[in-house]
């Protein structure tokens, strides 16, 4: 059994321990309610926007699809860039090791494919992750690392991501654009997506565009002037269900380390209390032995 002395000096590293996970949680529930509010109202447009684009490009014949360098698809696929947002900070629980998998995952199965596979990471974590040398020995190259992004994320930060993205694709680099990222469920859950990010993908029957409807300008040039701003929206709704996921997840990681954390000093206070009574018992014991000695 532990002395007392080293019970004691637990039980105060403990209780420290335990403030920081319980201001931790607070802050990080502060901040996802925020955050909430933020990605209520960016859920809609984002649809909307995904709802106008894609009824417009409907629209357009093959010869405006194949002439659009952000919707022409390559016949064979040579080669996939994968865009992994992370976070830049840890205590979050598994949510970066849930997206850490996912990826791992997908390099897989794009290597069974014998596809060459490129990189753009967001977050700390993701580079520190893909940066290992196993990755470059097996030809995953990571492009460029977006990382100390703002804590609420910005049009202007998912315009330099989307950017780097489009300009690897359109210069012909990559054959296609995939974006992992997780999706923002509930306060306990979120979810690890992998979508495909360019070239844009294709509508389905139910959402093509009504031939009675008239487009004044053309739907080409709808579609060039919109291409960039729904390329752009995409990561940054990316960005905002990501950052919302994290900041849920790191809530309920803290709660959970301060829940273990009270658990624990309960569990001490008693072994504590275990070795005071065996010492108090130990000197009842050498008393009454010196005194019977004694007598």
């Amino acid at each position: 059994m532990a002395s007392q002395k080293e019970i004691r000096v637990k039980l105060a590293s403990t209780k420290k321990t335990m403030k920081i996970t319980s201001a931790m949680k607070l802050v990080a529930a502060a901040k996802v309610n925020k955050m909430q509010k933020i990605l209520v109202q960016a859920r809609p447009y984002a649809t909307k926007l995904n709802e106008i684009f894609t009824n417009l490009k409907s629209a357009l014949s093959p010869d405006d699809i194949s002439g659009n360098p952000l919707l022409r698809s390559s016949k064979t696929i040579e080669s996939v860039l994968l865009v992994v947002i992370s976070s830049d900070r840890g205590l979050c629980g598994a949510y970066n090791a849930n997206i850490i998998k996912a990826t791992n995952k997908r390099i897989r199965e794009l290597q069974e494919q014998k596809i060459q596979i490129k990189l753009i990471t967001v977050g700390r974590k993701a580079k520190s992750a893909f940066a290992k040398d196993a990755y470059q020995k097996q030809g995953v190259e990571i492009l460029e690392s977006f990382i100390n992004l703002s804590s609420i994320p910005t049009s202007t930060e998912a315009n330099l991501i989307a950017s780097k993205a489009i300009e690897t694709f359109v210069s012909g680099s990559v054959s296609k654009v995939e974006l992992i990222s997780t999706r923002f469920i509930s306060l306990v859950a979120s979810e690890v997506l992998t979508h495909n990010f360019l070239p844009i993908e294709n509508v389905t029957e139910a959402n093509k565009n009504d031939s009675q409807t008239i487009l004044e300008p053309s739907a080409q040039s709808l579609v060039e002037t919109l291409a960039p701003m729904y390329t752009e929206n995409k990561i940054y709704q990316a960005l905002i269900e990501a950052t919302t996921s994290e900041l849920a997840a790191r809530m309920t990681a803290m709660s959970n380390a301060t829940a273990n954390a009270k658990d624990f000093i309960k569990r001490l206070l008693l072994s504590y209390n275990k070795a005071r009574q065996a010492s108090i018992t130990q000197e009842i014991s050498e008393i009454v032995g010196g005194a019977a000695a004694l007598g």
